[in-house]
């Protein structure tokens, strides 16, 4: 079968059902794409010379249960492979029940098939045939399960081969082109608003012209706005307008050099307006749209989701980050000038980057041109961590705008967790900065809604690692800093007792892993606003105390976050004032007691003084009428706790380890919680108590 040297693709498949059923709707899907195909197969006829396509950029093969029956698949299979060096790219699929491990290992009908290779050719024939099927099974490939349907999959493998087949080299357009597409077929007779929303650099303007480019040719007349935001605010609103509606559509029926909204009407028009960050500019743009014919569409892109919304687009594309593959790739691609890494330590720095970038094209691009020119793993690396402690200018500008946008309360909210609570909980940072007198509940929605944070499956608060360090360096930007985190910085204010401007720090957070000094005891005294306080080691096994040689003098009024691992002294300071303390954390704390005497601990929530061995007394706890979290795990010299009949927010008691506290003890001091909720778990024999309160009828 001869074929043309301009099919871009090759099928090979076995059996005639394959054709006419899976591989015909794969064949079609490429053509509608503008692909051109060329189709091999066993079904042909035999007595016609076969010749494969040797113009052709990507083999896809189609492994169903009788393609090892077929010799002349595997012939094909075998002379594709040979080409595999000169830059083609072979497509594993697997079809109608066959596994990639079924291809690779030779098992069920592939087995069969061979056992009958063996009686009919030689040995090294055969052994060629299996390596080949070991060779492919091991490439990256697509495997049709039980709950998809076979438009999906057809669609999925076109869309790999698509950005195979792309001359500029993008990494995952056309699979996201493919969900979009999903979300166009949704389009009802009336004009349709679809969103495109993700962080700055994550491909939306990318994405958006792909999508204009394969779906103008649908519509009358088409316009694309990029940078939408930057050239309406040039000032010339009306004239952006009039002059983007000066194009005349290929085969469109419009006449004459300008078309305005008058002349649209009863055209199905398609509107891409890039960067949208106004719902005002947007109505002042396309004011009296409303007039043109059913089927038109509008796509936007933002940043920011909320605008979307007050655009009133029906449905929002969240464009994804690239996966750990795809990022990898295309980090290879810009640094190394190939498709992956040369080597496993290469591998190891580009894994690293692309982890740290978290799938942002435009940062792992910039990324891969600054760490070109270093040719050695070490080099690579050291450069790398020099651009984390100091982003450069391309990273800071694609947060900038975001950022300055910013009310006080979301910068204080964004800020607090850039740097010092990336990757906690998120019910324990609203109920901290709850504390602090911010607004969370809006501000991490608001934060989330501009693609600067996320909330994680496990509800943890994560923000993208350079995204974290350019909120980072704003704040090492600025005068005067109010947020501490380099443990060099921290030590050298903690020794010192004269050191200037102290009343300006909000917080510290000091990890001691392999560090240890003397902390001066009046180091906290010019503090007046410290908020957040936190001493601690990310590293149990390498983790060192802070020395106090004396009493500390004080602890600010302010604090709203008292933890510190291993606090060294048996009682707080005597004017430590805690009304405002949210939580306190001294787990393997040498405190006998907590003594607070008449200060009031009515804002606190959550008290861990775990592994506090020397702990006597927590009789004050009965004063902190809003606690839901009591954790004194191990602390085997407390032989009272105080009655929880007051504490109606407690949720969760946790007493193992607690052995000289008695049975009938615990019992006693914990009944009168029965009367506003039940006890969901009680075992004694580890005395770990959780709460849960009945819900109103």
């Amino acid at each position: 079968m001869a074929t043309s040297k301009a099919d871009e693709v090759f099928i090979d498949f076995s059996g005639i059902e394959t054709r006419n059923s899976f591989v015909s709707h794969l064949s079609a899907a490429f053509r509608r794409r503008s692909v051109s195909v060329c189709l091999g197969g066993d079904c042909t006829d035999v007595a016609t010379p076969r010749k494969t396509n040797e113009g052709c950029k990507v083999f896809v093969v189609v492994f169903s249960e009788d393609y090892a029956l077929s010799k002349q698949c595997l012939d094909t299979l075998v002379e594709f492979l040979e080409r595999k060096d000169d830059g083609l790219v072979i497509v594993p699929v697997y079809y109608g029940g066959v596994t990639e491990s079924m291809v690779k290992e030779q098992t069920e009908r592939f087995g069969v098939a061979f056992t009958q290779h063996q009686n009919n050719y030689s040995h090294d024939q055969v052994a060629k045939w299996r390596d080949c099927l070991i060779q492919t099974a091991s490439l990256p490939g697509h495997e049709l399960n039980l709950q998809q349907e076979d438009s999906e999959f057809v669609e999925k493998i076109v869309a790999d081969v698509r950005e195979v087949l792309d001359a500029t080299g993008k990494i995952g357009i056309y699979s996201r082109l493919l969900e979009i597409e999903k979300l166009l077929c949704k389009q009802s007779l009336k004009f349709y608003y679809l969103g495109l929303w993700g962080m700055p650099g994550i491909g939306k303007t990318t994405i958006a012209e792909a999508a204009f480019k394969q779906m103008s040719k649908d519509f009358d007349a088409s316009f694309f706005v990029e940078d939408f935001h930057k050239e309406y605010h040039k000032g010339r609103p009306y004239k952006l307008r009039e002059e983007h509606l000066k194009k005349v559509p290929k085969g469109g029926s419009i006449r004459g050099p300008i078309l305005s909204f008058k002349e649209l009407r009863e055209k199905k028009v398609l509107f891409v307006l890039d960067d949208v960050r106004n719902l005002m500019d947007f109505e002042s743009f396309l004011g009296g749209i409303e007039g043109v014919s059913p089927g038109s569409v509008i796509i936007l892109t933002s940043r920011d989701k909320q605008v979307l919304h007050q655009c009133q687009v029906e449905d929002v594309f969240e464009v994804p980050s690239l996966n750990e593959e795809e990022a990898v790739r295309l980090f290879a691609r810009t640094a190394f000038h190939k498709e992956g890494p040369s080597d496993a330590k290469l591998m190891d720095v580009s894994k690293k980057v692309a982890r740290y970038a978290g799938g942002n094209p435009k940062a792992l691009c910039f990324y891969g041109r600054e760490l070109e020119k270093k040719k050695k793993p070490e080099e690579m690396e050291e450069e790398f961590e020099k651009m984390r402690q100091c982003p450069p200018q391309e990273i800071l500008s694609l947060f900038r705008s975001s950022y300055d946008a910013l009310n006080d309360n979301e910068r204080s909210i964004f800020l607090d967790i850039a740097c010092f609570f990336n990757g906690e909980p998120c019910d324990d940072v609203m109920r901290i900065l709850e504390g602090c007198g911010f607004f969370p509940h809006v501000g991490i929605d608001r934060l989330a809604e501009r693609s600067l944070l996320t909330i994680s499956k496990e509800k943890r608060v994560e923000m993208q690692g350079f995204i974290q360090d350019a909120a980072r360096e704003f704040i090492n930007q600025t005068s005067r800093r109010r947020r501490l985190w380099e443990p060099s910085r921290i030590r050298l204010l903690l020794e010192n007792d004269k050191s200037k401007g102290n009343e300006v720090i909000e917080g510290i957070f000091l990890d001691t892993t392999e560090l240890t000094f003397d902390v001066n005891p009046k180091a906290f005294e010019n503090m007046y606003n410290l908020r957040l306080l936190k001493i601690y080691s990310t590293n149990s096994e390498t983790a060192q105390e802070l020395r106090l040689t004396e009493e500390l003098r004080s602890l600010p009024y302010e604090l709203r976050l008292l933890h510190w691992e291993k606090y060294p002294l048996q009682s707080l300071p005597q004017d430590f004032d805690t009304r405002h303390l949210v939580e306190l954390n001294m787990p393997y704390s040498q405190l006998q007691s907590l003594c607070v005497g008449t200060k009031s601990l009515a804002k606190l929530k959550m008290i861990n003084l775990s592994h506090s061995q020397k702990l006597l007394e927590v009789d004050e706890l009965a004063k902190a009428c809003n606690l839901e979290k009591i954790d004194l795990q191990g602390c085997t010299s407390l032989k009272s706790i105080p009655h929880t009949d007051r504490l109606k927010n407690l949720q969760f008691l946790n007493l193992s380890g607690c052995t000289s506290i008695k049975r009938t003890e615990a019992t006693k001091k914990i009944k009168g919680m029965n009367q506003e909720g039940y006890l969901r778990e009680t075992t004694f024999e580890s005395m770990v108590f959780e709460y849960s309160v009945k819900e109103s009828s």
